[in-house]
């Protein structure tokens, strides 16, 4: 129900995060970065009174983050199950799928646990991977560049010619 929410109200940035998802290098490198440290970020704010309200916030989005990184490795293992799509309800049938197939695998003793912890990291690398990405800014391709003008060295403005 949870990654119905997510990909209904936000499908481009669902689409994002699936296709981050699918540079599994990438997004477990970034995954661990962001989910050591930004508790350790946000714990830090939350020592100052400005920072209070921003680090108490950051750490409640982190948080429901790390459930949404599962649904996020939920619809890349569909998606390899299913095959690609990029239309929204097949894609939410192959969250549906891939989530069920990753709930499973965390129920397994031993290495359930595991499981789960290696979906989390590479999910939220997935995640910030695409936020990352969203917020670049975007650079015009083939944009025509100004003429060239020589600077005005002469004192007096221009010469006549």
């Amino acid at each position: 129900m949870f990654g119905l929410v997510l990909f209904a109200l936000m499908p481009k940035f669902a689409q994002d995060a699936v296709k981050s998802a699918e540079q599994y290098g990438a997004s477990a490198g970034l995954g661990v970065l962001v989910l050591f440290g930004v508790p350790i970020a946000a714990c830090i704010a939350c020592v100052t009174v400005v920072g209070l309200f921003v680090g108490i916030s950051t750490l409640f989005l982190w948080y429901a983050s790390l459930y949404f990184a599962q649904i996020i490795v939920g619809a890349v293992v569909g998606q390899w199950l299913m095959g690609r799509t990029s239309e929204l309800w097949p894609l939410i049938g192959r969250m549906a799928v891939g989530l069920v197939i990753v709930r499973l695998c965390t129920t397994i003793p031993h290495a359930g646990g595991w499981v789960k912890f290696a979906a989390i990291l590479w999910g939220i690398g997935a995640i910030s991977l695409a936020l990352y990405r969203r917020f670049q800014p975007v650079i015009a391709p083939n944009m025509p560049s100004a003429p060239y003008t020589p600077p005005n060295t002469t004192v007096g403005g221009a010469l006549p010619a």
